[in-house]
């Protein structure tokens, strides 16, 4: 059996990972949220960083084996039923796959790598105000101990 390969993507094509194995997947999208965090803490994010806050892991468009995976198990059965009543039915199973549990496999594994790094955030499915605020408190304090060294080494005490 093949290993399953994932895309993830935000906004207007915003690359996150290109046909990867679910472990890159996790870390491209793991450094993706922290960078993300980080350049809104530094009042340089983005609009794809932004949507990534506002509506958390369901911002991000991905695929599994080069088919859309869909969060809405009730409108992926909608579309697939209307595209079955159309004939295109098949074509519609060919590009489309109900994400199910890879969604909450995926914002388990999410939640327990930033834990491990010391962060508890709820699931990142809906939003991420809280993780981002928790990366930019530390961002800032690592900020200021990092800009009290310089000054420390430049002014030689």
């Amino acid at each position: 059996m093949r290993s399953q390969r994932f895309t993830a993507r935000i906004g207007h094509g915003v690359s996150i990972a290109e046909d990867v194995s679910y472990d890159e997947l996790v870390d491209r999208v793991l450094e993706f949220v922290v960078r993300a965090a980080i350049a809104k803490a530094n009042d340089r994010s983005t609009w794809e960083e932004e949507e990534l806050r506002r509506q958390g892991l369901k911002g991000i468009e991905f695929a599994r084996d080069s088919k859309a995976l869909w969060w809405d198990t009730d409108a992926f059965a909608a579309e697939q039923a209307e595209a079955m009543r159309e004939g295109a039915g098949e074509l519609f199973v060919s590009r489309n796959d109900c994400g199910g549990r890879f969604f909450d496999t995926l914002d388990f594994d999410l939640r327990e790598r930033l834990r491990t790094a010391g962060y508890s955030t709820a699931s990142l499915f809906a939003e991420m105000n809280e993780i981002y605020r928790e990366i930019a408190a530390d961002a800032s304090d690592r900020s200021t101990q990092a800009n009290e060294g310089l000054i420390a080494e430049i002014l030689g005490t």
